[in-house]
């Protein structure tokens, strides 16, 4: 089989025509193509493409982030029996876990089951929540696809809410949350804010709520420090509108409005809200989609983050996945990328310690908008953090903002973290199914067989090994006398 492609190799795609290939990704499955005619690149599967010297093909080629190592201890042991309660309780939540991995959802209320190789990095997330309460921290975790990079996300996000502190997640896209587009990427962060104490009510409502129930006055008196320029008029209103004597429905705008909506005015609801309640002395500004606008939103986050700490939370994560969709933003798209992670960056560690002056960089809108600071608080509590590919584009992007100790490369897993992680679903199925017995016999080549599809690329990311090692089980449960058969199948097809 020839050998995968390779950056700078030229390629001819049937659509798309001539082109170089710049970068590969998911192990060299897919590529990233300037093709020529086009200044944004391509993102098209290997099979898909011929050289001049060789046919389409799709090259087997193990992720970087999953390769054979001899020299590393082996991965600590965790009993699931300590993870759940006892009795009835503990079985009921074992079969939840079970029915998530099913389907490829990792639960979070048990992250510890499904996390290998990761002491390392929670000890530097341990040590970055440390530095939170004083101020701030910043991380950027570097792994190629299916490293597990959006699995280290999920784990920062269960550790920071343990830590009492809200987690808002985005994941950019090339598309409608691309990292150029300040206020998308804003309001899918605040639409999906987490709370340690209220899981199941994402958003800015229970914020509010709690604002109000805690009655902060010095966030509504103008010339206070506490004033914000959205943040403040948006409870003014919103503690009006728990009146049940004024127009409740208000509330619902009011929230769209502050999360970022893209079809809620301000110039409609400010009058409305000013009727209903009664309030004089209020405005709200414009949230537009402007790309210029990065500062206003880290202005927005930042106030977010202290209101949480005023409201005795310990502060804010941002956390961003797949931050490696910087390489396919045009060359203005980039500029405009430059400036959101820059002031988000600032707002998080404060801007003497990071190289981005938020003084001197670009701020669009009119001039009010202009006048707004993008660091509310000296003092913000934020912490966050960027997932991504080692992109040499995106990297020199971040690596522009943040310093050399701020950056983290994932620890490549190997045969021991797979045949680990093997053990921890079987001992949970075990606890599901205490009279199946099968378990045993499929245990040790279970790891091999998971370890050979992630070195073939089969299994992307650690979702997709849990999901096939709980189908693996149920098959051998539900169909005792075909095991042999099905792993010997199952090695055949990974080795050929």
């Amino acid at each position: 089989m020839s050998a995968p492609w390779q950056p700078g190799e030229e390629v001819f795609h049937p659509a798309y025509g001539r082109g170089r290939v710049i970068r590969l990704i998911r192990g060299g499955r897919y590529l990233l193509v300037l093709f020529e005619g086009r200044r944004v690149l391509s993102q098209v599967s290997a099979h898909e493409l011929a050289g001049p010297s060789r046919p389409m093909l799709v090259p087997a080629r193990a992720p970087k982030g999953c390769v054979p190592r001899r020299d590393s201890p082996p991965p600590p042991r965790i009993s699931v029996e300590a993870l759940l309660p006892r009795g009835v309780s503990g079985e009921h939540q074992a079969m939840q876990v079970l029915e998530a991995l099913r389907v490829g959802v990792a639960p979070r209320h048990m992250v510890e089951l499904y996390t290998v190789g990761r002491e390392r990095e929670m000890a530097l997330v341990d040590a970055d929540l440390d530095q939170v309460p004083g101020g701030g921290a910043a991380r950027v975790f570097l792994g190629d696809y299916g490293a597990g990079k959006t699995h280290m996300l999920e784990c920062i996000e269960e550790r920071a809410l343990r830590r009492n502190l809200l987690v808002a997640r985005v994941t950019l896209d090339g598309g409608e949350v691309a990292a150029s587009h300040p206020r998308r990427v804003y309001r899918a962060l605040v639409q999906n804010l987490a709370y340690p104490d209220r899981i199941d009510r994402p958003g800015l409502e229970p914020l509010l709520e709690a604002a109000c129930e805690k009655n902060l006055d010095r966030w509504l008196r103008r010339g206070s420090p506490r004033h914000h320029h959205y943040l403040s008029p948006a409870l003014a209103y919103f503690r009006e509108l728990r009146d049940p004597q004024k127009d409740r429905p208000l509330r619902e705008p009011l929230l769209d409005w502050l999360e970022g909506h893209p079809t809620v005015s301000n110039t409609e609801l400010d009058p409305a809200l000013r009727q209903a309640t009664g309030l004089r002395g209020q405005r709200l500004y414009a949230l537009q989609d402007h790309r210029t606008l990065a500062h206003l939103y880290a202005y927005l986050l930042g106030g977010v983050s202290v209101l949480a700490r005023d409201l005795g939370y310990a502060g804010l994560a941002v956390l961003f996945d797949e931050a490696e969709f910087y390489s396919l933003l045009s060359g203005q798209g980039r500029e405009f990328a430059n400036l959101l992670f820059g002031y988000y960056a600032a707002a998080a560690l404060g801007p003497e310690k990071v190289a981005f002056d938020v003084h001197s960089a670009a701020r669009g809108g009119h001039l009010i908008h202009r006048s707004f600071p993008p660091i509310f608080d000296p003092v913000q509590g934020i912490y966050c953090v960027f997932a991504m590919t080692e992109d040499p584009v995106g990297l020199q992007a971040l690596q522009a903002i943040l310093g050399e100790e701020h950056f983290t490369r994932l620890t490549p897993l190997d045969l021991a973290h797979f045949q680990e992680l093997c053990r921890r679903v079987l001992e949970l199925y075990r606890r599901t199914y205490p009279a199946f017995t099968a378990a045993d016999q499929v245990e040790r080549p279970m790891g091999e067989v998971v370890f050979q599809g992630v070195e073939r690329g089969v299994f992307e990311n650690p979702r997709q090994v849990l999901k096939f090692v709980v189908e693996l089980l149920d098959y051998s449960r539900l169909c005792r006398d075909g095991i042999p058969e099905y792993v010997r199948e199952l090695r055949g097809h990974l080795t050929a």
